[in-house]
């Protein structure tokens, strides 16, 4: 197998906060003990709930936040160790697709700036030469070259995810991160973004780390994924097998609270209990609070993540045995 053009090892990044205006400072463990790599030209999936640690995440991965412990190598090289010339030159290989079309552009600047910005930065071009990797970019995402003349509050929310997308591209990026970019678009936009996605994909071989609590969207993009529970990796593996033959219970409780509509029934399935705070974890298995099957073990020893079989990865005693039918 190639080399993984990115490389997380063992990542742990905490927070210090005060409880109360007066209270002792406690740890948030954001995100705790997370290991996975990419390989070229993928697309990997990383699906939890809210609060499980997925921002923090990629906010890491882009350098916004310094970790508190581990490794994070891009191409073989490790991010944070990179000079300050270095690090810039790197910088446009990683780019980002945000969430919120609506507040991720910055309303003031036409269209086309907001795509031309990347180019200004990183990139030695004259007037035209922007003005015209400027009318291809937006050619590529689906939007008229006149568009570069309006406003962000002139379009819809799908352009602007679409101009979105156009900036992150801008460089040319071997990775790009995809923060949840159909949530808050409508239905009838949201499959057209995905498709475009896949598009670009296959004609720039780009790479996708695609973050979403959405299971169709993760399973329409994505060939692997990682299921994260407060701040951990829980399960890994390809999509396919995972969608088919989950192993950990809280991958079958996303997976089994989907609605599933027939003839005669609407059927969901609950766990009782909510997850706990990242700010005192669990000591032993962090889902074993809500877990209908946790041993007196799982609530003292902490689970190590751990390849059960060919590419698949687990965090959990139990499943690892295969004990779980439901």
């Amino acid at each position: 197998m190639a080399t993984p053009i990115l490389e997380v090892e063992q990542l742990k990044k905490f927070f210090s906060v005060r409880n109360g205006w007066f209270g002792k400072m406690q740890t948030v463990h954001a995100v705790d003990d997370v290991s996975f790599s990419l390989q070229e030209g993928e697309c990997f999936g990383l699906v939890g709930e809210s609060g499980c640690g997925k921002s923090t995440l990629s906010r890491t991965l882009l350098k916004l936040y310094a970790p508190t412990t581990g490794t994070i190598r891009f191409n073989g090289q490790d991010l944070f160790s990179l000079n300050k010339r270095d690090a810039r030159k790197n910088s446009k290989n990683i780019q980002m697709v945000f969430q919120d079309p609506f507040w991720s552009i910055n309303p003031k600047m036409k269209i086309g700036a907001i795509i031309e910005e990347p180019l200004l930065t990183h990139m030695r071009l004259s007037f035209t030469e922007r003005e015209h990797k400027v009318r291809e970019l937006l050619e590529q995402v689906g939007l008229p070259a006149d568009f570069a003349g309006r406003f962000p509050h002139q379009l819809s929310g799908g352009q602007r995810q679409r101009v979105g997308i156009a900036r992150a591209i801008a460089l040319d990026p071997r990775l790009v991160i995809l923060d949840e970019p159909t949530s808050a678009l409508d239905m009838s936009v949201q499959a057209q973004i995905l498709n475009l996605l896949k598009d670009l994909q296959e004609k720039k071989n780009l790479t996708y780390l695609l973050v979403s609590h959405d299971l169709s969207v993760i399973k329409h993009m994505c060939s692997r994924l990682a299921v994260m529970y407060l701040g951990q990796i829980v399960e890994m593996g390809s999509t396919e097998e995972i969608f088919n033959d989950p192993l950990h219970p809280y991958t079958k409780l996303l997976l089994q609270s989907l609605p599933v509509i027939d003839e005669t029934e609407f059927a969901l399935t609950f766990y009782e209990g909510e997850m706990p705070k990242a700010v005192n974890p669990p000591p032993g298995c962090r889902f074993a609070t809500r877990c209908p099957y946790h041993m007196d073990i799982c609530q003292t020893e902490p689970q190590e993540l751990r390849e059960v079989r060919p590419g698949h990865w687990l965090r959990c005693q139990i499943g690892a045995a295969n004990e779980i039918k439901m």
